[in-house]
């Protein structure tokens, strides 16, 4: 299951180059603007499954922002910095950076910084083992929260928890968890459908559930949509598989057959060397 970026990860060599690099190019800039360009470019590099350097762009971007908050405190600058913050998974320091920036005027961010409280909350529950507890901080926030990175965050984590906990349950309780989960899942993707995580978890929650069709259907969508974290993508690449050999042998022709077929063009279409073999394994 995807987690936040955290704060102890040290730098590959050609990683911190590529860093320093940039950092030079914009040696010239604002503090603010530094920040802005560090943040955005984290996001391309978050996009493009190179955790190492997002982690490293969102840090660079929470210094410079806290440098220009001690010089000219702005809406803007808060929200830079509060919003690298939640990327890295820093959520008292986001709260915080959130309740000055609606103090300046900006009203959205005191219920940014209400969620960020919550989500803190939740990882401190996660850290004395109230798993239940913290499940209840998440489904509240996966169903009441505006503030998407709290909600991708709090669906993540509740979806990871009821399905660790299923393995653990009757049948019948079983059904009863996945379904209600599944339900909160289709209201995210409802509401938000271009969001490759949803459909990944929708993915994994019919995979437990026994649901082929649509976990593989689920899991063609996040690909297609893409997905934060080479971790994610590899997961959900072998969930598509899973329930590709699972449809492939429960199928009767010629249904099988034109299966088959439609699975080996979206296997050609990412570059896969085989209908079973992400492009990831091929070496």
């Amino acid at each position: 299951m995807p987690k936040k970026f955290g704060n102890g990860q040290r730098l590959a060599a050609p990683v911190l180059a590529g860093i320093i690099i940039l950092a030079v190019s914009v040696s010239c800039a604002s503090h603010l603007k530094k920040a802005k360009i560090y943040y955005a470019r984290a996001g391309q590099e978050e996009a493009a499954l190179r955790t190492e350097r997002a982690v490293a762009l969102y840090k660079l971007a929470r210094f410079e922002a806290s440098v220009e908050a001690e010089k000219d405190p702005s809406i803007q600058v808060f929200l830079v910095k509060g919003l690298a913050e939640v990327n890295l998974a820093m959520w008292k320091e986001a709260e915080a950076s959130f309740v000055k920036a609606f103090a300046l005027g900006h009203d959205p961010a005191q219920a940014w910084a209400s969620d960020a409280a919550l989500l803190g909350l939740a990882a401190s529950f996660e850290a004395i083992g109230l798993d239940d507890s913290a499940g209840g901080v998440y489904e509240n926030l996966m169903r009441n929260s505006k503030f998407r990175p709290a909600v991708m965050t709090s669906a993540s984590k509740r979806t990871e928890a009821v399905l660790r906990k299923s393995l653990g349950l009757t049948p019948k309780e079983k059904g009863k968890a996945l379904s209600a989960l599944l339900r909160d899942l289709d209201k995210l993707i409802e509401d938000d459908y271009a969001c490759g995580l949803y459909h990944y978890l929708a993915s994994q929650v019919c995979g437990h559930s026994g649901d082929h069709e649509r976990g593989y259907s689920e899991a063609v969508v996040a690909r297609e949509l893409g997905l934060s974290s080479e971790i994610i993508l590899r997961d959900n690449d072998n969930q598509l598989v899973f329930c590709y050999k699972k449809l492939k042998d429960l199928l009767p022709s010629p249904e099988k057959e034109e299966f088959e077929a439609r699975h080996a063009a979206w296997a050609a279409r990412w570059g896969w060397p085989g209908p079973e073999t992400p492009d990831w394994k091929k070496n």
